[in-house]
């Protein structure tokens, strides 16, 4: 019996202290969690004020203690280069899709059918994942209408997409959108996989999907 002990006294060392670095990770992963949901809460509202932020940051709270959220996995690495890339290219391309869309009011020509699009992306994180599609659909003339987040493939509808060239150029817009956000706070596979397929429209034989 005596020589069972040394080898229960390190195993019970270890063991507690997982739990302190879970606990720690987790309240980490809520804040940032929290952070994000006040974001798009915000960014909904289409106005920066005192009382969106506030109203935001109670139903952050709310929602992550009523409702059961699946766990928020973070990659461990923020760039910020590719973090201000993002942010320069989301508001030049905020501004020039809202001026497009504006035209298609006032041009004589009447605005193409639109199209449903599938973009299967490299991404397998469902923080990248629901970033993508906040930022496709935020842009004027996009908006996310279904996901298969098994799949990791985003619907898209998108205006005035009525040709193969529309078509190409709308997924490479949403694979761009992954892009800068892998560079940005993506994880290492997510990067690794982003190296393996730096063209996704090739996998897609043209865009044919």
């Amino acid at each position: 019996m005596s020589a069972d002990r040394p080898s229960k006294r390190p195993s019970d060392r270890p063991s507690s202290r997982p739990p302190r670095m879970t606990r720690r990770r987790s309240f980490v992963q809520q804040l940032v969690l929290v952070f994000f949901l006040v974001l798009l809460w915000v960014m909904l509202w289409d106005s920066v004020s005192l009382m969106h932020i506030i109203t935001g940051v109670v139903i952050a709270f709310l929602v992550t203690r009523v409702f059961y959220l699946p766990p928020v996995v973070l990659s461990g690495r923020f760039n910020i280069i590719h973090a201000l890339r993002y942010g320069l290219w989301f508001l030049y391309s905020l501004i020039h899709a809202s001026v497009e869309v504006a035209w298609y009011a006032f041009r004589r020509r009447a605005v193409g059918a639109g199209s449903v699009i599938a973009c299967d992306l490299r991404t397998s994180s469902d923080l990248l994942m629901t970033l993508v599609a906040d930022t496709a659909s935020l842009i004027p003339g996009s908006i996310i209408i279904d996901s298969d987040r098994a799949m990791g493939i985003l619907y898209l509808h998108v205006l005035d997409c009525d040709s193969e060239e529309k078509t190409v150029s709308a997924k490479q817009q949403v694979y761009h959108i992954e892009e800068l956000l892998i560079r940005a706070l993506g994880s290492h596979r997510d990067l690794a996989a982003l190296r393996v397929t730096p063209d996704p429209m090739a996998e897609e034989d043209g865009g044919d999907r």
